[in-house]
């Protein structure tokens, strides 16, 4: 109650979705489509992508597999303009954050480790859109 008190004190009023204008939408929906490509065409090639999993050497891949996929379809739909609660918005953001921060550490792994030449995907799109892991595919990752 003391809180509820205190945002209508300060005039601060949640929207669904924020009020943001057309080119930070067009932003967030880009960084949204990038997951949700990303996570489609995971799952397109599930078995490989599985398999690219125990490659970098993460134990139980199809666990890892589905959650990679699931976190970055959820985090896809909290970048686009469409009403969602601000819950749903909030862990949309924490698992981009997430699933960033996962492809991050794991692509400067394998560049730090010197497995880059030996995997040909970074595994960011499963078997397709292949790049070799290197310092590029750290700041793809990165960016994010």
């Amino acid at each position: 109650m003391a809180l509820r008190s205190k945002t209508k004190v300060i005039g601060v009023k949640a929207t669904d979705p924020p009020k943001l204008t057309d080119q930070q939408w067009n932003v967030l929906g880009l960084a949204g489509i990038i997951f949700f490509t990303m996570a489609i065409l995971q799952l397109a090639s599930f078995n490989d992508f599985k398999q690219w999993l125990a490659a970098v050497g993460l134990a139980q891949p199809q666990i890892w597999a589905v959650g990679l996929i699931l976190a970055e379809l959820w985090a896809a739909a909290g970048f686009f303009k469409l009403k969602l609660s601000p819950l749903f918005r909030m862990v949309s953001a924490v698992l981009a954050l997430l699933v960033s921060g996962f492809w991050f550490l794991q692509n400067i792994r394998l560049v730090s480790d010197g497995a880059s030449g030996v995997l040909q995907s970074s595994g960011f799109f499963g078997r397709f859109l292949t790049q070799t892991p290197s310092w590029w595919t750290v700041l793809e990752a990165g960016f994010f």
